[in-house]
């Protein structure tokens, strides 16, 4: 048997700060002398971005829609993206989603998830750019006539989404604009399996600046496939909601009808019933109200 080694012949370590702060490395300098002597211009440095994919249910809940901001100058003028912005020097990520969230919506302490970190090099022709993407849930009744173009946009509307195994289209009635990819499946290898993943193919005349569209794909495949197992989707419904109204809401995302049975089994434990009623959004008819279970 081996013989286990006594502490004698282990190697001195201490990772305390102190201990880190004393030590020196092979050209015999400590910390805060290599600190003073380096130089970051030395490495070239990509700048960092923020991404929001905004959700909510339309008016009838009938369907999801997304904020989308037309942009006022290169690259991409005129195009429409999601809004975002670049991560300023002494804020993280997600202090920088959460203040273009509200810059945009007015909006505060609302769900914000981190989808996805967006990284080809070149896709951003101004310079190397990497983009932390977000995807935000919000009730419909928060969002009525808050949203607002930043400085650099043109305007900012909501568009109508309809997603498929087969398409991606994004519409606004109002200015009659259509956005639509058709969606092609790729498989990737990853270790030893194989994931399938969506890839947009633009066959509209207009399109989304820069890769938003893999961006909004990833963050309806996320929502469709946490919604079975999360309670994310009570960040689309009113504070006080109808059961029907939070039904359509699966029944959106999962792209599917849900028997109401089997759907009221599955969400019980998850609510409150309150001792009220209010008009369903779905069905136009006095139903009773209930709350989420926090």
């Amino acid at each position: 048997m081996e013989k286990s080694r006594s502490k004698e012949n282990l190697p001195e370590q201490d990772c305390g700060r102190k201990g880190i702060l004393e030590k020196r490395n092979a050209a015999g300098l400590t910390e805060a002398e290599f600190l003073a002597s380096y130089r970051p211009s030395d490495y070239e440095r990509p700048s960092v971005t923020v991404d929001m994919l905004i959700l909510a249910m339309d008016k009838s809940f009938n369907g999801l829609k997304t904020l989308l901001i037309q942009r006022k100058n290169h690259p991409y003028i005129d195009c429409y993206a999601l809004p975002g912005g670049f991560v300023e020097i002494d804020e993280s990520a997600y202090s920088a989603a959460s203040r273009e969230l509200e810059e945009e919506t007015g909006l505060k302490n609302i769900y914000l998830e981190q989808l996805y970190t967006m990284s080809q090099p070149d896709r951003d022709p101004r310079m190397r750019v990497i983009d932390i993407a977000y995807m935000a849930l919000v009730p419909e009744t928060k969002v009525e006539g808050k949203v607002k173009a930043g400085d650099d946009a043109k305007e900012a509307l909501w568009f109508d989404i309809r997603f498929t195994d087969k398409n991606l289209i994004l519409h606004n009635e109002d200015k009659n604009i259509e956005i639509r990819y058709n969606l092609k499946k790729k498989s990737f290898k990853n270790g030893v399996i194989k994931v399938e993943n969506y890839v947009p193919d633009l066959v509209s005349n207009d399109a989304l600046a820069f890769d938003h569209s893999q961006i909004i794909l990833e963050g309806l495949t996320r929502l469709k496939n946490k919604i079975e197992y999360s309670d994310v989707a009570f960040n689309l419904v009113p504070k006080e909601f109808t059961l029907p109204d939070l039904q359509r809401v699966y029944e959106v995302i999962l792209g599917k009808k849900l028997y109401k049975t089997n759907f009221r089994e599955k969400i019980i434990d998850k609510v409150r019933l309150l001792d009220k009623k209010g008009i369903s959004i779905t069905g136009n008819k006095s139903s009773a109200l209930y709350k989420y279970k926090r």
